[in-house]
């Protein structure tokens, strides 16, 4: 008579693991989307704190009413034409939200705004997948 060897479980994977810990905390699966906002113009004239407060207060916050956190940082970057790395004061907006279908408009709108206004050659985006509970 054969003797079977119990088998192990295959280990979760990390989605596995977030869902159920999600879960756990009663929290919800979402997006942490981080941008990243240089406060030098070109010609290092510095954008100031009415302007970034009018741009956050016209631009992204009825665009995310719900909520986000505005961080304070230094920032490093190349210049995409001189190839010279650069230090500059700057800004992380962190918005906590549910897919929603018309997100990346959003994003847009804000990144194309700020290139605009400030004269910058880009806005930093990272989006990453996550549990929230608030």
């Amino acid at each position: 008579m054969a003797r079977t060897l119990p088998t192990a479980a295959p280990p979760a994977t990390a989605p596995d693991m977030l869902g159920s810990t999600c879960t756990a905390v009663h929290g919800q699966m979402g997006l942490r989307v981080s941008l990243m906002f240089g406060m030098y113009r070109p010609h290092g004239k510095k954008i100031t704190k009415q302007e970034w407060d009018d741009f956050l207060r016209d631009t992204v916050t009825p665009r995310f009413p719900a909520g986000l956190s505005v961080f304070q940082a230094d920032g490093q970057w190349q210049d995409r034409e001189t190839g010279r790395v650069g230090h500059e004061p700057s800004h992380i907006i962190w918005i906590v939200t549910p897919q929603i279908p018309d997100l990346s408009d959003r994003i847009a709108a804000i990144r194309q705004a700020y290139t605009t206004r400030f004269q910058q050659q880009s806005v930093g985006l990272s989006i990453t997948a996550g549990c929230s509970s608030f």
